[in-house]
């Protein structure tokens, strides 16, 4: 049990942790620039059918007490969120019309598992 990279229940989505559990929203906006729509349908066909459930597990934590298997889950979920409008919208990885986002500038950089409190 020790080695499952994910939640029991969620081990199907485990192929995609390598690629898509990433450190912060800079990373994932840069992978989801990098890769073909092809790519990017792959990993969202996958998690899709899977969402309702990974959110129901992910509810029993509180940001900051996540534990690695969920918090890997939870990264999941957000590249997901990352790349659904890229699928659902506009068919392409990039935006088409939109700011560049080699101009994006982060001033901060919130971790992902940190409450709202913890980030101020």
């Amino acid at each position: 049990m020790g080695d499952m990279l994910l939640p029991p229940g969620f081990a199907a989505l485990e192929p995609f942790v390598g690629e898509w559990v990433l450190p912060d929203a800079m990373a994932r906006m840069a992978k989801r620039q990098a890769s073909s729509i092809a790519a990017i349908r792959l990993f969202y066909d996958a998690m899709l059918p899977r969402g309702a459930a990974a959110l129901e597990h992910l509810r029993q934590y509180a940001l900051g007490e996540v534990p690695p298997d969920a918090e890997r889950l939870l990264k999941l979920m957000l590249a997901l969120a990352e790349v659904a409008p890229a699928v659902e919208w506009y068919g392409t990885p990039s935006v088409p019309d939109g700011f560049p986002v080699q101009r994006i500038r982060y001033l901060r950089q919130i971790a992902d598992n940190t409450t709202q409190a913890g980030a101020i």
